[in-house]
């Protein structure tokens, strides 16, 4: 219980500091458009009604253009900033080598190995053949001497005086 509060006073402590530095420090809204511009402000332009009806005129002002088929609003995939045939051509070309094909090719490859998990249908089919082959040859399917007793080591009747057996039904 003991390391349970602990972690939890750290993980308090840890929030608490991460709350206090985003508190003094400015935050900044950084557009992606072609405009190259950016609105900074501090939690202290929030607080005041004045400054966050400005600030809310300013961010409105700035990204009215929401077109997103206009070549300014492009997101890029990241693999050519020029063209956006090419660029879109390379994110799918990775994500099909990367993650498409390796699922698909893992998914069936363990769906096939694991086809007879624990080897079940082989071990069946296994019984089977020797079954037929003890039919062939006339034997019973399993013979009452299957081990050779002469192999066996059987305790004596002083040993088994000794031991305690229970033969539960």
């Amino acid at each position: 219980m003991a390391t349970f509060l602990g972690r939890t006073c750290r993980l308090h402590q840890q929030l608490c500091g991460a709350r206090r530095f985003i508190q003094r420090h400015s935050l900044r809204c950084v557009s992606t458009s072609d405009k190259k511009e950016s609105i900074s402000f501090t939690p202290a332009d929030i607080s005041d009604d004045a400054k966050r009806a400005e600030l809310h005129k300013r961010l409105e002002e700035h990204f009215k253009d929401d077109d997103l088929n206009a070549p300014k609003n492009r997101v890029e995939y990241g693999y050519e900033e020029n063209c956006e045939e090419v660029d879109k051509f390379h994110y799918h070309s990775v994500w099909w080598c990367w993650f498409v094909i390796p699922v698909v090719l893992g998914v069936g490859i363990f769906n096939f190995a694991l086809n007879d998990y624990g080897l079940r249908s082989w071990s069946v089919r296994e019984a089977r053949l020797a079954i037929e082959e003890r039919e062939r040859k006339g034997l019973p399917h399993i013979d009452k001497n299957y081990i050779d007793p002469s192999k066996i080591v059987l305790p004596t009747e002083e040993e088994l005086a000794e031991m305690d057996v229970e033969i539960k039904w």
